[in-house]
């Protein structure tokens, strides 16, 4: 057996949170491996990301570049687009001391800004650059990467949901809406926000804004729900998940006098997407996640400039909503129309994710480290 300190070391660094979640599989299957040494190290929402997972890390402070230990071998990262962004700065210096990189794409967005130090130069680029899908590589191949560069390994972060939707059982939902207060017969949406507020301000619209935000998507999705309880004698509950850079107070002044709205500010979202007669959102990649486990989801994006970045969109899994005018009718047919929903969530036992992707960015991973690793012994 090798000495623990003798392994080649990878140093590993995430900041925002869904790269927190897709570079999380990939340093426990690199750990397992018993092949290599996995150093991590986290800053912003990534730390509480870890920290729920149980994984070991440390945290750095985001004003100091973290610094490589004199041995790594490789630097692993996710990628980040909060103004710090230690990521690019970590690969940039990986690469004067002549050190591998590969990092870990966790969505279908922003590929020139992720690996650009402004506008989108590209000039923070790793080694390698692990991606979703055949789709991503296309993507990112016609906005002027090197297709060398890009490797199709699927998303880590969905490797569990196959199993996660097996285990899932009616008693099980049963108890998250008892938990969310929906009385049998009532109806429970879900809305999963996203902090696009932040792209508005002083009346200045920033270049990433979407030409919607959170709060007047919520507003939309309350007045069709209101409609549908006055139509429908039904109770409804709209519950908000929120994202992790958004604050508990975001929608405090968001009120109805004919349906139940709650911020979910606790609980586990898988639970509460599965519990749900109707996942709504925007663009996150929990409606992504909700499909994948198997829930009927509408992602409303009235008013959307530029292309639609959610993959479950373009390949029919979610129901794209573009314009006011349709979210009332398509709200009215997915919770209330029984075969419309049977059709949605038939459809859905097509869509799987692969289960091993963790696992192929890792043999990524040790493809670069080869002249370092032992040899395995059967």
């Amino acid at each position: 057996m090798q000495n623990l300190a003798d392994l080649p070391l990878i140093l590993a660094l995430s900041g925002d949170p869904g790269g927190a979640n897709a570079l999380a599989p990939v340093i426990d299957a690199l750990r397992k491996s018993g092949r290599v040494r996995v150093e991590a190290r986290a800053y912003r929402q990534a730390c509480a990301v870890w920290q729920r997972r149980g994984l070991s890390f440390e945290s750095v402070d985001e004003a100091v570049e973290p610094p490589i230990p004199p041995n790594t071998r490789l630097v692993l990262t996710s990628t980040s687009l909060n103004g710090v962004d230690l990521e690019k700065r970590v690969i940039v210096t990986a690469g004067l001391r002549g050190i591998p990189s590969v990092t870990v794409l966790d969505f279908w967005s922003n590929y020139r800004r992720r690996f650009s130090s402004t506008g989108d130069n590209l000039d923070r680029l790793p080694d390698k650059i692990a991606v979703m899908d055949a789709q991503a590589q296309k993507e990112m191949v016609e906005e002027g990467f090197d297709v060398e560069r890009l490797v199709a390994t699927g998303q880590p972060a969905f490797d569990d949901l196959t199993r996660w939707r097996a285990g899932f059982t009616p008693e099980r939902r049963a108890t998250v809406r008892e938990r969310f207060g929906v009385a049998p017969g009532d109806l429970l949406v879900i809305f999963a926000s996203q902090p696009f507020l932040a792209f508005r301000s002083s009346g200045v619209e920033l270049p990433q804004y979407p030409g919607y935000d959170e709060h007047s998507v919520a507003a939309l999705l309350v007045k069709a729900l209101e409609q549908i309880a006055e139509e429908s004698q039904r109770g409804i509950t709209l519950a908000i998940r929120l994202h992790p850079r958004e604050e508990a107070s975001s929608f405090d002044d968001l009120r109805s006098e004919r349906i139940r709205v709650l911020v979910a500010t606790g609980g586990d979202a898988f639970e509460a997407v599965c519990a749900a007669d109707l996942v709504t959102g925007m663009s996150t990649v929990l409606l992504v996640e909700a499909c994948y486990l198997g829930c009927v989801v509408a992602s409303l994006q009235p008013n959307l400039r530029g292309p639609d970045t959610l993959p479950t969109n373009r390949l029919g899994f979610s129901r794209a909503l573009y314009s006011e005018g349709e979210i009332l009718p398509a709200m009215r047919e997915l919770l209330l129309d029984a075969e419309t929903r049977r059709q949605a969530t038939e459809k859905l036992t097509h869509f799987r994710a692969t289960g091993d992707a963790a696992q192929k960015v890792a043999d990524l991973v040790c493809s670069l480290l080869q002249p370092h690793l032992s040899p395995i012994h059967s």
